[in-house]
């Protein structure tokens, strides 16, 4: 936590049924101290969890995971290739439903908040156009479990967060896990911290309702331990030995032995075979991970983010692990912002050109002025340009760049204000210049 800044944390290890190590360190936003039952917005740690209500589903007898999702949701619509097979239940639950990353974050992270605000997600989602043939490519993506819950919610005739209370928390004892901000208001829930060059700058609290499902749950560790003990369990209680079976297996071939299955990443690899999730929110970071070999599972829950550090909860996982299995301390390694210094050069650098060209140009009694007009033009396109450019490039919409990376997204908006301010002074210098010389 110290070497990479984090101001709070929580850690709960679940070991042969048994509750065997929990601590919470550091503070929240408010001052007050990390303890076993701070609440922190869980990331895509909530997909798992969502994925255990449709299972439940599946296992009453309501949900099919080979029916196409019309059946569930028959006022939501999206386009495809008239060749391509309809999408299934099944393919939303392992992101192979052929929407993309870039139009699933589009709708991701708006600060909705109510109980229409999933069906009013679902329904700016509606019309979307698949990028691949349903079942074909792996392509992660918020909107395929943003669709999932309004399939709960039209299935079930209950609100996402009635369901989700009423079948699955209360069921497994996580009475301070929840679904919507009013009730994490209610238990006290903070805000956590969002990162300006590695330094934690406290957020101004940020979470969507809509977004629940596949990012937005509010838990504490010490819930989350008893989801652990729950999954060390074969889901007793709440799903068949079947479904559970299921439930777990990997689906999807990402990369060496790695696979994706229904709302989990999965090790397939026999002599180290487990699953996990991660998750993220502006302002949290959040792992998962469950070795049913080794009977033993943890949650690690912190309270800050930057697009920049997405590596450093991953090597704190994987060093528990290690600690865990070969009673060995891992090297912590050390996380850098380099791109942040590279963005913010480039725009020092641009400022103190476009400095030195205006100076230039006005000292100069002749000039050139169709050299000066393209130059001026060209700062105005590239001012227009940049963010839009970006968005292509990383295939992140701008405000996702703006959340999870505010730093690099301020520096890019000063870029964007100095090429403005270049290409406007230059082209009116340039007009003035030509207007002395006809005089």
């Amino acid at each position: 936590m110290k070497k990479y800044k984090i101001p709070g944390a929580s850690l709960a290890i679940v070991q042969d049924g048994k509750l065997i190590y929990q601590e919470g360190f550091g503070e929240q936003s408010n001052g007050a101290p990390v303890t076993k039952d701070t609440m922190f917005t869980i990331g895509s740690v909530s997909k798992p969890i969502t994925s255990l209500a449709i299972m439940k589903l599946v296992d009453d007898g309501r949900v099919d995971l080979d029916q196409e999702i019309s059946q569930y949701l028959p006022h939501f619509h999206y386009r495809k290739d008239s060749s391509y097979q309809e999408v299934t239940i099944r393919q939303l639950l392992t992101h192979t439903s052929g929407i993309s990353s870039y139009d699933g974050m589009v709708l991701a992270d708006r600060n909705l908040r109510g109980e229409d605000a999933i069906a009013t997600a679902v329904q700016e989602l509606s019309g979307v156009s698949l990028n691949h043939e349903p079942g074909e490519v792996h392509e992660y993506s918020p909107a395929n479990y943003l669709l999932l819950a309004k399939v709960i919610e039209n299935v079930s005739y209950q609100s996402f967060t009635t369901f989700m209370d009423d079948e699955i928390f209360k069921r497994i004892g996580m009475y301070r896990t929840v679904s919507n901000y009013r009730d994490a208001e209610e238990l006290g829930y903070q805000p956590g911290f969002q990162t300006w060059f590695g330094k934690p700058i406290k957020s101004k609290g940020f979470m969507d309702d809509s977004g629940a499902p596949y990012g937005y749950m509010v838990s504490t560790s010490d819930d989350i331990s008893r989801f652990i003990r729950f999954m060390l369990d074969g889901g007793g209680g709440l799903l068949s030995e079947k479904t559970f079976s299921m439930y777990t297996s990997p689906q999807v071939h990402r990369k060496e032995d790695m696979y994706y299955g229904y709302g989990w990443r999965i090790s397939a690899n026999a002599d180290d075979s487990y699953y996990f999730h991660g998750g993220e929110t502006p302002d949290s970071r959040s792992e998962l991970f469950i070795n049913p070999n080794g009977n033993y599972g943890f949650i690690l829950l912190t309270n800050k983010n930057n697009f920049s550090e997405v590596h450093s909860t991953i090597w704190m996982r994987d060093g528990i692990k290690k600690i865990l299995e070969n009673g060995t301390m891992p090297e912590v390694k050390p996380v850098n912002h380099h791109l942040q210094w590279i963005v913010c050069s480039i725009t020092v650098f641009i400022f103190l050109l476009c400095v030195w060209n205006i100076s230039r140009l006005r000292t100069k009694a002749a000039i050139k002025k169709r050299v000066w007009i393209f130059i001026g033009s060209l700062s105005l396109l590239l001012a227009i340009g940049i963010i839009p450019l970006l968005s292509y490039f990383f295939s992140t919409p701008w405000h996702s760049i703006n959340l999870y990376a505010p730093d690099i997204a301020f520096i890019i908006k000063l870029l964007v204000g100095t090429f403005t301010l270049n290409g406007v002074l230059l082209l009116m210098i340039s007009l003035l210049k030509r207007n002395e010389a006809r005089h």
